[in-house]
């Protein structure tokens, strides 16, 4: 079987590649860099560290070729002969490649089924739209499937250079399970090592999002206004240890509410959770995590998605409305979606920012809870002021 993905990044390679050649399936990927495609066809391998708590393991990822996306025919023929597409460009990008998919999928004889590695819930039907605005009116799409993925494993880098012989090596942990919405697909998929598919989707994505997605950034913007530069080192400060381990009880609740006990977990879950997110072999910098606020602000994202979770529930969502508040205070410049977030800060406050970006309102109980905060953190904050005390919300 051959598969083709759709982006050599950190998830294409460090888990979707490695994934597939485990199963024993042919891997073609498509590359945006032209140096990235002609190292890999060069090498013909790379290198995933999968690193955990007191192991380290690498895996060689050998038998793969790559075609530059500029060479629309040859990606094009490579998509009409695919046994399976998948894509790993991000969520902000893959609208933009909906069109070469489209003009693959026009010529193909047989259905094919698009996995979406982006973690997200909506993704495969959007990217269904987005293929079908590029084809005749009368194609019949419907014959294909477009599903989304949600993934376990974090892959924090990649190391080596294009120019060198030397194959890559991309790091990240030991979980390899990702879960498919059996819903948006059509026929059976092949095996894939690690590969779930799952009726209740929805509950899945939201599980991920509630729990680890939500203590993952929690740590971070925590973590900024701290001081610290890297994920592993934050969880560590007694405080934003404690903080987090709230925010997931608190997701934790409002799972158990919409989705059953089941779903929610139980102690152990939140003890893997603090453990994935300590492990300090990822060197996961609170940059990488933090970035595009923005995004991760919205209404139905990690943070503000799962504080409505827990105020559904009848949860008072502090430690969530905390974690929203600080968020507000990630001022990278280099990020634009930082930029924006506190450039509108600065200049409409704190209350009409959580408005916007996050869709509350300041009298429901999370909008109360991020609004406080807010003013509390603010109180005393002045640019590039760290070591904040979490139990007393006052700058040292």
């Amino acid at each position: 079987m051959k598969a083709v993905v759709i982006g050599a990044g950190r998830i294409g390679c460090g888990l979707a590649g490695q994934l597939l050649r485990d199963s024993g399936h042919e891997v073609v990927f498509v590359a945006r860099s032209p140096a990235i495609a002609e190292h890999f066809n060069r090498v013909g391998r790379y290198c995933v560290r999968l690193v955990g708590q007191g192991e380290t393991r690498e895996v060689m990822v050998d038998g793969i070729r790559a075609v530059c996306a500029a060479e629309i025919e040859c990606v094009t023929e490579e998509i009409a002969a695919a046994d399976l597409i998948i894509t790993s460009v991000g969520c902000d990008n893959i609208k933009n490649i909906s069109g070469l998919l489209a003009a693959g999928i026009e010529r193909r004889v047989k259905p094919v089924n698009v996995l979406a590695f982006e973690n997200s819930g909506s993704i495969g039907p959007s990217l269904r739209g987005w293929v079908g605005q590029h084809l005749p009116k009368d194609f019949p799409l419907d014959r294909h499937g477009f599903a989304g993925v949600l993934i376990s494993r974090a892959v924090t880098q990649r190391i080596g250079n294009p120019g060198s012989d030397e194959p890559f090596i991309f790091v990240g942990d030991t979980y390899s399970r990702f879960i498919v919405d059996a819903a948006d697909l059509r026929g059976t998929l092949p095996h894939i090592e690690g590969m779930l598919v799952a009726d209740n989707y929805e509950a899945w994505v939201q599980k991920k999002f509630a729990m680890f997605s939500a203590a993952h950034a929690t740590t971070a913007y925590l973590g900024h206004l701290k001081g610290y530069r890297y994920i592993h080192t934050a969880i560590r400060d007694p405080q934003i240890c404690a903080a987090v381990l709230a925010v997931i009880k608190e997701g934790q609740q409002g799972l158990a509410a919409r989705y059953g006990k089941e779903i929610a977990g139980d102690d152990s879950d939140c003890r893997e959770i603090l453990e994935r997110i300590g492990n300090a072999q990822l060197c996961d910098h609170i940059d990488r995590v933090g970035r595009e606020p923005g995004r991760k602000l919205k209404h139905d994202d990690r943070l503000v998605g799962t504080g409505l979770l827990a105020e559904a529930a009848g949860v008072e969502p502090k430690n969530i409305g905390l974690a929203i508040a600080a968020a507000l205070f990630f001022n990278k410049y280099s990020d634009s979606s930082a930029f924006e977030l506190h450039h509108y800060v600065s200049t409409q406050g704190g209350v009409e920012t959580i408005h916007k970006f996050c869709g509350i309102d300041n009298t429901s109980s999370l909008g109360r809870s991020a609004t406080d905060a807010w003013y509390r953190l603010f109180d005393g904050w002045q640019h590039g002021r760290v070591l904040l005390d979490l139990e007393s919300m006052t700058w040292n």
